[in-house]
């Protein structure tokens, strides 16, 4: 295998698609277990959250569902019931699912020698049906479920680097949580891609930004393209 100019590790839920009604599917389940003056409650305090009110609950929208009902931070899955319900109810045509317009065609035409993977915390019950379903199912060239981040990702970053044979900085790591996604690609000096829709973390630390993924796109085509030093060092 010829050695690649650059490795692009992208996040699922929230990057690759976008779905509130898949976050609030798993908040009705969650819901189910709370008290009854509880829930209306709950449900409204999310439904601020997706719509941007209070991004510092969070750090997304599944981790939003788990706090807000009065669960830990960094357990985006801690109602495992609930969380496999709605894995299954997004592969119906009930779960809406937008893919952001341009995202398949960057992938597609990568310059020649850019690996593409998949990184996603969800196991693979849940990641391989849905990128079916989303018609992204052979774009990457690697695919890794249960990913274990953020405590894993950072090593799993460098070995990505070094089993290529480029520099962290040939390295980018593009998601919307930044404590699973962003901050361990600091640790391996990779850079990084912030998809933040509704201001959940620190603005300013990533290499590019933005609340959504489309306004990304043309900042990694570039980068993707070779435009990687300037990016890093700016």
């Amino acid at each position: 295998m010829s050695r690649p100019a650059a490795v692009a590790v992208w996040d699922l839920d929230g990057t690759l698609y976008r779905s509130t009604e898949a976050c609030r599917h798993y908040a009705r389940g969650i819901a189910a277990g709370l008290a009854e003056d509880r829930r209306r409650a709950y449900l409204a305090a999310l439904d601020d959250y997706l719509a941007g009110a209070s991004g510092n609950v969070a750090s997304d929208g599944w981790e939003a569902a788990v706090v807000l009902a009065g669960g830990p931070r960094g357990a985006s899955r801690a109602y495992a019931d609930a969380f496999a319900r709605t894995r299954a109810f997004m592969l119906t045509d009930e779960c809406a699912l937008e893919v952001p317009e341009g995202l398949v065609e960057l992938i597609e035409q990568r310059p020649a020698g850019t690996r593409q993977v998949l990184m996603s915390n969800t196991p693979a019950f849940g990641v391989m049906p849905l990128l079916e379903r989303l018609g992204l199912l052979g774009l990457f060239d690697e695919i890794v479920c249960h990913a274990e981040k953020p405590e894993r990702f950072a090593a799993r970053l460098h070995a990505l680097a070094r089993v290529h044979d480029v520099p962290p900085a040939a390295v980018i790591s593009i998601g919307d949580h930044f404590v699973n996604d962003i901050a361990p690609a600091f640790e391996v000096g990779c850079a990084t891609a912030y998809v933040d829709p509704v201001r959940a973390g620190p603005a300013g630390r990533a290499t590019f930004e933005a609340a959504r993924v489309e306004e990304l796109l043309p900042a990694l085509a570039a980068w993707m393209a070779g435009e990687r030093l300037a990016a890093v060092e700016a």
